[in-house]
């Protein structure tokens, strides 16, 4: 490595501010404006204490959306100004690599950096005459219900859809980097010596990131359970309350979706390209080989014991697809269809599930065509009920 590398390195004991000073940190870019400070959980205190006035929204409550909105765009700086730069400029790692460990962070600094900006402004228009401390805010719901509605929330929800579903990659792609790479292990032993970075490495940092727009609903229930008295800003918090958990669950399913896709693509290629089995019913006659899967989505996969007409368990890997049932077993770390005593693939059309008297973790699986009745086993009740019901539900639809 160049000298002009290790000129931008950090050395040992030095802290970012040591470093850098605001530019590390991007600390400009925060949006804060002159006599903000942040304010540890301990100092935001309670209506009508030192440093806050009684107001329609307790300041403890809006202190703490404002504090933890900081803390994570410090998080987002620390990601892309701090570990990334540095990966990228001073010990030159493939770029590529680079971006799994850290995708979309750019889209969600820029994100949040705006809505921290909104949220420090309506702050100090809020603030007491000849004061830079004491703030009334009788507003706080037009802000909220801009952030997670319309283009905001479809920022919001393709960010955080990409770096949750990606997010146990890119915490692979970091530990086989560590493993196999010198370089990047003494570059972090030294990032772990700076005081910013302590409780900061990258895993956690990416853990902080999937897990904030789940923080939301909670920290806006606590101000709207404060503003009842202000109908206006009150009717505002509670339709942010309900957008906001409409995007969760938007993220939610494209996350669900995307690990299904990633999942059946794993099993598609172990799956031996030899492998073929006959279907067995009138209406699809041919035979259904392992490009098959990839035409369907996949519901649910887990591993079960299919019980054969012999009275023996075999170990098998059931695939819900849309249409389909699968079993499959493992052999030299391929996988093929089991010749069993029935067929391997299960048409869902007119599927009946039924449980097993006595047995808790047993149900029978009952086909129209051909007529067949397999039992299988999972790994508990639970397991057993979860699969009982999205069978049923993937046969309704």
């Amino acid at each position: 490595m160049g000298t002009q590398g290790q000129s931008k390195g950090f050395r040992d004991g030095d802290s970012l501010g040591d470093r850098d000073g605001s530019e590390a940190m991007g600390t400009q870019g925060w949006g804060r404006s002159d006599g903000d400070t942040e304010m540890e959980p301990e100092q935001w205190g309670t209506p009508g204490s030192s440093g806050c006035l009684l107001s329609p929204i307790p300041s403890h409550a809006t202190a703490e959306l404002i504090q933890t909105e900081i803390h994570h765009v410090r998080t987002l700086k620390i990601m892309g100004a701090v570990f990334r730069k540095a990966m990228l400029e001073e010990l030159q790692l493939d770029p590529a690599s680079v971006h799994r460990i850290f995708p979309c962070v750019d889209e969600l600094s820029q994100i949040h950096e705006r809505f921290l900006a909104q949220l420090l402004e309506r702050r100090r228009e809020s603030l007491a005459q000849d004061s830079n401390k004491n703030f009334v805010i009788n507003r706080l719901g037009d802000i909220l219900v801009n952030q997670f509605s319309g283009s905001s929330a479809e920022q919001l929800r393709k960010a955080y859809s990409e770096f949750c579903s990606k997010h146990t990659k890119a915490v692979k792609e970091y530990k086989d980097l560590l493993a196999r790479d010198k370089r990047f292990q003494q570059f972090i032993r030294r990032m772990a010596r700076c005081a910013l970075l302590r409780r900061h490495g990258v895993p956690e940092c990416i853990l902080l990131v999937t897990q904030r727009i789940t923080k939301y609903p909670v920290l806006i229930e606590r101000i709207l359970k404060n503003s009842k008295d202000n109908e206006g800003d009150s009717a505002d918090l509670s339709r942010a309350l309900r957008l906001v958990k409409e995007l969760i669950s938007s993220i939610n399913e494209e996350v669900h979706e995307c690990e299904m896709n990633a999942r059946l693509w794993d099993v598609y290629r172990r799956v031996d390209g030899r492998a073929k089995v006959q279907l067995p019913w009138e209406s699809r006659a041919g035979v259904f080989g392992r490009d098959e899967l990839l035409r369907r989505k996949l519901v649910h996969s887990g591993c079960m014991l299919w019980k054969t007409a012999a009275g023996r368990f075999k170990d098998v890997l059931v695939l819900l697809l849309t249409d389909v049932l699968i079993f499959l077993q493992e052999k030299d770390q391929k996988y093929t269809f089991p010749m069993l005593d029935k067929p391997a693939v299960v048409s869902l059309q007119n599927l009946i599930v039924r449980d097993i008297a006595n047995q808790e973790k047993g149900m029978f699986l009952i086909s129209a065509a051909p007529p067949e009745m397999y039992e299988v086993h999972a790994a508990s009740r639970d397991d057993r009920n979860h699969w009982m019901k999205l069978i049923q539900q993937t046969v309704g639809l």
